[in-house]
Parts: structure tokens; sequence; C-alpha cells
């Protein structure tokens, strides 16, 4: 039973996506103090409508955009058939491994992992795992469509382009969703909060996508819904009537609760059954029949239906999906709220002022690296400054150039080597996934400040996770010409 405690605190883990978070390592920029230069910041863009997007999401029928999605899909699976298990899932029922569409929770630290692609003119996300094959196409800052397929062993190449063409021709029909609109559906966080009424505080039910809340209002006693067709618990259940609808109650040793029923109507064409499944799991069971009985009562009604629709839904190739202006969406790094893309600066021309000024001002960093790096690593890199440090990266997120100036004599982490380029004394340190130069501004280790050149593969990893062969001398290279022209 343990288990069925740990299945409320996943609805929270999904919906504050901690999938995508990362642990500090070797990445973890240097510290520095805020920089003394005031910019204007670059315009943040701002995130969808919330209600808008749930209410364009809760009249879309994804059966219907995955049946004429199959439709014009050439070589689609003809043993195909859609099918919904579920109010915001469809399933290609007849295949051996079935292709899902579903909504979920999409945030921008998952998104950072993933591959970006054009999906149907549409932006989206692909993930290509050792387990399964996913289509992400995003619909807000944090909420996105997924199509995706869970075949036995890993994923062929095949199996996942078959996912990413219905992906794409599924962007196409939802390029005009009046053709696969249905009657508004109950979303479960709208539909918890209409049934706990004055104990409800929103910002404290959390669901991942549209099929599962959970309310963390009564910390000591969380309760969760879905509506998606679970495995049965075990045990004896006791068959009870709630709101008029035949329930079945599992109670367990440990205090969880577990209330089972079928809510209708299933208003679609493509319903597995005539009902859908609706699940409350509690810790406290008296509360949570006593919230089952109001729940009943709210999915009987019609949901609201007062907010226009989002239009369009899917974002285009360049519109931004996240909170971070420019180039700022594709950096793998910490205090990404005061990333600023590189604005034209101004570089000292006094070695000892580009020191003192560098150490506080990315910017004057990014402008002093800027055509070292460029020539080695390719015009594709875009910098941003974050605070006293200037991160080159890329669209695709593949690799990444971190170029500081820290305060202070130059010292080596443990393992690293000492080396020498272009006469100044410094220490280097590589893995497979990067490599990291830190140099005296000076001609001895005792200078007053040391640059840092550091490459790392980016967020989106390759599946050895290596750089390729190379970077070092790359490296090298941008050091010997940023030292050559401002260190000389």
């Amino acid at each position: 039973m343990t288990k069925r405690v740990l299945g409320l605190a996943m609805v929270l883990v999904a919906a504050l996506g901690l999938m995508g978070c990362t642990t500090p390592d070797d990445r973890t920029p240097p510290s520095s103090s805020p920089s003394t230069t005031e910019r204007p910041s670059a315009p943040r863009p701002k995130d969808r409508d919330e209600e808008a997007v749930l209410s364009a999401l809760r009249r879309i029928d994804l059966c219907a955009v995955l049946d004429k999605a199959l439709a014009a899909t050439p070589g689609a699976p003809a043993d195909a058939n859609p099918e919904a298990p579920q109010p915001s899932r469809c399933d290609l029922a007849g295949m051996r491994y079935p292709i899902s569409a579903t909504v979920v929770g999409l945030v921008h630290s998952t998104r950072l992992s993933l591959q970006a692609r054009v999906i149907g003119g549409a932006k989206g996300y692909v993930r290509h795992g050792s387990s399964s094959c996913a289509v992400f196409l995003p619909v807000s800052f944090e909420k996105a469509i997924e199509f995706s397929q869970v075949p036995h062993g890993t994923p062929s190449d095949e199996a996942c382009r078959t996912v990413v063409d219905l992906a794409a021709a599924s962007a196409g029909v939802l390029a005009d969703p009046d053709t696969v609109q249905v009657a508004p559906r109950w979303n479960a966080c709208d539909a918890l909060t209409d049934a706990l009424g004055s104990e409800a505080e929103k910002t404290k039910l959390l669901g991942d996508g549209l099929d599962d809340c959970a309310d963390f209002t009564h910390v000591p006693s969380p309760l969760s819904i879905s509506f998606a067709n679970e495995l049965v618990p075990t045990g004896d259940p006791r068959d009870v009537t709630i709101g008029g609808k035949q329930a079945r109650i599992y109670e367990f040793d440990d205090g969880v609760c577990d209330i089972d029923w079928r809510q209708g109507p299933f208003n679609s064409r493509y319903a597995a059954e005539p009902e859908y499944p609706v699940r409350l799991i509690s810790l406290d069971c008296d509360r949570g029949k006593t919230v089952a009985e109001s729940l009943v009562r709210v999915l009987g009604e019609a949901p609201p239906d007062d907010v226009a629709p989002q239009r369009l839904l899917l974002y285009a190739p360049d519109e931004p999906d996240s909170p971070y202006p420019g180039a700022c969406a594709y950096v793998d790094g910490s205090d990404l709220n005061r990333c600023e893309p590189y604005v034209e600066t101004r570089v000292p021309d006094q070695p000892e002022e580009l020191a003192k000024v560098g150490v506080t001002d990315g910017q004057v960093g990014c402008a002093a690296a800027m055509d070292a790096v460029g020539r080695q690593f390719g015009a594709g890199l875009r910098p941003v400054a974050i605070m006293g440090s200037c991160y080159f990266v890329e669209p695709e997120r593949r690799i990444q150039v971190l170029f500081a100036i820290n305060p202070g004599r130059t010292i080596g982490d443990t393992g690293s080597t000492k080396v020498t380029v272009a006469g100044h004394p410094g220490f280097a340190k590589s893995s497979a996934s990067y490599v990291d130069y830190r140099l005296s501004t000076s001609t001895t280790l005792e200078g007053d400040a040391t640059l840092e050149l550091r490459v790392t593969t980016g967020p989106v990893v390759p599946k050895d996770g290596s750089l390729p062969a190379g970077n070092d001398k790359k490296a090298e290279s941008v050091l010997t010409d940023i030292l050559g022209a401002h260190f000389s």
C-alpha cells in the first residue's frame, strides 16, 4: 500500500516538472557579484492565458484528431483504430503497441533537454528514448499535447518515424480545431475545485495533464482524483452508492482509501465505454466519500463555457514557448531569471580595466570572446549574459560554451593539470562531456584575474553523452585569440 500513498506524491512531482531538474555538478557557473552596469532588461515573453488554453483543450476530441491524421498520413498503420479510454486521451487500439495522444505537463526544464523540431509546421519536441518514442506539441509554457508509443524493447527509428508522422499530421488538423471540436468536458482540477467548494485553494490543486489532479490544501490529508483507466486495486472492495452512482471503496491498513466509480455520459463517438472511470484516493475515507459525493454531482453538470478558447493553439516554430527572452531559452544554467541576450558592448582597451569590469558584467565577457568563439565553434552560437558569465548557446542545444572572467589568482580543481596557453599559465580539466580551462590574465598564476572557458554538452545530450573530439584544441584556440587580442 505504500505505493498508493506515493502515487499521490507523484502527481505533485509531475505537476512541478521535477523530471526535468538536474542535480548540481561540474557545470555550475562561477559565482560572481551582480553587474554594476545598468542596461534595460529584454522584454520577457508572456505565457498564454491559462483559462483560454484549457477552454480550447477541453473542446478537442483527440481521437477525432488522430482519425483525421491517420487518413492524411501515407503508410499509417492499417490496424489502427482510435479509441478513447478517458476524456483527454486517445489510443490507436488494434496496434500491437498502440500510439497514444494525451495532454501532459511539459515545463521549460524538460523542453530544454528534448530535441526541438518543426512538426507539421508547428514547434515541437521529440524524445527518442531507450523505452519510448514521444512527440510534444506545446500549447502553453507548461502544457503540451503528447503523441507517444511504448514498444517492446528499444524503439526503432521506423517506429519513432510513425509517431512523428502522425504528430505532424495532427498538427495540421489542430490548425483548424473547429473540425475536431466537441462539447466542453471537465478537466480534473476544475471539477475538483468545484467539488471542494469553499475548501478549495486553486494554487494548491495540481495536475500533470487534464485527467488528474491532487489537492494539497490539507497537507496531512491530501487527496487526488484521476479519470485514467488504471489497474484495479487489490483487496476486497465494499460496494456502496455515492451520489446515485455504484461505487467501490477499498480501505487499506495504512489508512489509504480508494473510491472508484464510472461517470457519464462520455460524449465522444470514440469512447471505449459509455462512461469513463473516476478514481479518488484519500488518506481520510470519510472526507473522501464526502468529496466523491460532491464530485459526482459536479461531473454530472456541464462545465463552464464562458471563456473563449485559445486560437491559434499550437506555437509557430519561432514563437517563444518559455518565459526566457531570446537565446536565454537555450541555456542550461542557473539564475535564468537574470539571463539577458547579448547587446552590443564596448570592450575596455586596457587589460586591467577589462579584468575588473568583466568580473561583474557578462556582456563585456561576451563582447571580448564573441569573435574567437565564432571562429572555432561557428556563428550559430548565440551569446547571452547571466551576471558575470557569458554563455554561447544554440537552438539545437547540443553544445554550450561558458566564458567568464573570475577575480583573483588562478587555482586548479582537483584532478586538473597544469597548462600554458599563449604564455599564460593555468589549469585544464576534462571528461567525456566537458573541457574546462582556467588561465591567468598574467604570465604568472598570481595575476589579478582568471579567464575560464568551459565547453560542455548541451542539455540535449547525445546518446553516448560525449562531446565531439577536438573541443580541447578549439578551446585553446579561443583562449589564444582572447589573450592575444585583450591581454597581451
